[in-house]
């Protein structure tokens, strides 16, 4: 298999969630492409780290709770844009958002969660007009092909 980079991925919500958390559930939602996202940020669940000492000093691991995370995100502002505004509406609130990500290779990736801290970003010579922000992931990650 050939080296690929994300160029052409594509990001696309929907207000709400599946019937169910998997690929069925999330493929009968119906998505709206985010336009001019720069950042995406690293999707898939992590491990809490379950630790335990004991008086001998030996430290032991176990693999705990599962957690998608909070993944940022940046788009550019280019006029009106359906998937932005979903985004928009949902951020800071406690409505639930649905995400597929669609890469180059056609690996799809369904979550579901919160936005949250939409910003302007930094301006400065070497920036364009947009907003940064944070998706919390309230649900396990999907993967499809």
């Amino acid at each position: 298999m050939a080296l690929i980079t994300y160029i052409g991925a594509l990001i696309a919500v929907s207000a709400g969630v599946p019937a169910t958390v998997d690929a069925a559930g999330f493929a009968a939602r119906s998505f709206t492409t985010v336009g001019k996202i720069t950042e995406w940020g690293e999707t898939g669940d992590q491990s809490e780290d379950v630790t335990e000492t004991t008086l001998a000093g030996r430290t032991y691991h176990a693999n705990g709770a599962l957690d998608g995370g909070s993944i940022p995100f940046t788009f550019l502002i280019d006029g009106p844009d359906a998937g932005q505004t979903i985004l928009r509406t949902a951020n800071n609130t406690n409505d639930e958002v649905s995400v597929r990500i669609t890469d180059p290779d056609g690996q799809i990736i369904y979550y579901h969660g919160k936005v949250a801290n939409l910003r302007d970003r930094a301006r400065n010579a070497s920036t364009m007009k947009g907003l940064s922000g944070e998706f919390r992931v309230n649900s396990g990650t999907v993967r499809v092909g």
